[in-house]
Order: C-alpha cells, then sequence, then structure tokens
C-alpha cells in the first residue's frame, strides 16, 4: 500500500492525471474523427485476485509491481482497438479489458503508489510503463507467479535461454498464422495460457513501438471500474496530424 505522504500527494494532483480522451469510443466508434477503426476480439483472460499490472512481457513480466487500483475478480474479454492503414501498418492504439459494459464517465490514471510526485506536473502529463521490445501485456498477479514458476524450471534445463526468443516468439508467429488479421508475420498479438494452469497472459503490440505508455481505469457513472485501457496512440491528434 502506498504510504500516507504519498497518498496526500496524489490526492492533491490526480485530477490533472485524468484521462480527457473518451477512450470507451475506441471500442464503440467506427471512426475517430476522420480515422476508421476496428477492434480485434482476441479472448477471454481470468483475473483471479484483481491486482493487477501492465508492462513490456519481454522486459518486466517476472517482476513488475501491480496497480494500487483493482478491478473485480473475474474472466473479461480484452479487445484491441485497431487504426488500419496500408501507409502506417495496422496499429494498436488502445488495448481494454471489459469489466463491464457501463460506459466510463472518469478515467482515472493506473498508478503503482510509488512514483515520484515532487516534479511539477506538465500538461498532458502521465506516469506509464516503460516498453523496450515493442510490446505491452496486463494481467494478474497470479499468472505473474505462475509464469515465474514456469520459467523458472525452464531455466533449470537451459539456464541459457530468454522470454523471447525462446518462447514468445515461436508463440506469436504461430498465432499469427492462425489468426492472421491484423497481424504482421511474426505476431502481433497473443491470448497465451501459461502451461498446467488456468492463468492467461494477453500480449499485444505497442502502438508505435518503444516508449511509455500509460494505463487508465474506467469508472461508471456509480463509481464502479467498468473497463482497463492500456493508450498507445491519441488517434485524433497523430492521425488528424
Amino acid at each position: 500500500m502506498p504510504q500516507k505522504e504519498w497518498m496526500e500527494k496524489y490526492e492533491a494532483i490526480k485530477e490533472k492525471l485524468t484521462c480527457k480522451i473518451d477512450l470507451d469510443a475506441y471500442f464503440t466508434e467506427k471512426m475517430i474523427r476522420k480515422t476508421p477503426i476496428d477492434v480485434l476480439e482476441i479472448g477471454d483472460v481470468p483475473f483471479p485476485t484483481g491486482a493487477i499490472f501492465a508492462c513490456d512481457p519481454l522486459i518486466e513480466l517476472e517482476d513488475m509491481e501491480p496497480f494500487m487500483q483493482t478491478i473485480p475478480s473475474g474472466i473479461y474479454p480484452v479487445k484491441i482497438c485497431v487504426v488500419p492503414s496500408e501507409k502506417y501498418g495496422d496499429r494498436y492504439a488502445c488495448v481494454k479489458v471489459e469489466i463491464s459494459h457501463q460506459k466510463p464517465v472518469r478515467y482515472e490514471l493506473g498508478m503503482l503508489g510509488n512514483e515520484n510526485l515532487d516534479d511539477e506536473l506538465e500538461e498532458d502529463a502521465f506516469f506509464g510503463f516503460g516498453v523496450d521490445a515493442g510490446m505491452g501485456c496486463i494481467a494478474d498477479v497470479k499468472a505473474q507467479e505462475a509464469f515465474n514458476a514456469y520459467w523458472e524450471q525452464r531455466l533449470k534445463d537451459d539456464p541459457d535461454i530468454d522470454p523471447y526468443n525462446n518462447l514468445f516468439c515461436d508463440l506469436l508467429e504461430e498465432n499469427a498464422k492462425k489468426y492472421p488479421k491484423y497481424q504482421r508475420e511474426y505476431g502481433d498479438w497473443l491470448n497465451w495460457n501459461i502451461p498446467n494452469t488456468d492463468c492467461n497472459v494477453p500480449i499485444f503490440a505497442s502502438g508505435w513501438g518503444d516508449g511509455a505508455y500509460p494505463s487508465y481505469f474506467g469508472y461508471d457513472a456509480e463509481g464502479n471500474v467498468c473497463g482497463v485501457y492500456i493508450h498507445f496512440i491519441d488517434i485524433a491528434q497523430e492521425y488528424d496530424e
């Protein structure tokens, strides 16, 4: 849990960190301004504890900390907003974990509870996870524990392996062959079931690639979390330009 002093600082600036974009429109509309979009459904994902995290799965899957915000435990569909384009390629603009069918009335930035809040925030500032391998993921902490146990066993057999070259590379390529829509040949998404578990890790390409990306918890009019969103591309701004 965040310390009291940190929470006091956070409460004083949290409104500056809310998302001004209607992220749910990425999943309910056919266009954002002049840009056509589509929704790719990649399957259901269990979130057994409701404590979740987002990260680059090829870099931080084993030790990324969870958000201080939580979701109700359950099994939820994961969807990707795609911007189809011959010029720029099919880009993933936003990922949604759909908790309910209610519409969000506000979006709260996902926070770990240890961010540095002492510096003055600039316009449209956010805290997010870093991407160094062009991929993102969102999963339950139980899936993280299951992956760590699975990977520890794999390392006993071969200590020189790494998650990309010896696991996700082949899985992504196989998934692209099976589900080619909005994927390049080497794979842009994967809803991976960790062997011999009931845990999944959904993986997806991160917008334009490497960088830092925010996650937002959407809350309905009753104050209940109805969706979690990873925002990769501001479609209205970046495609209109």
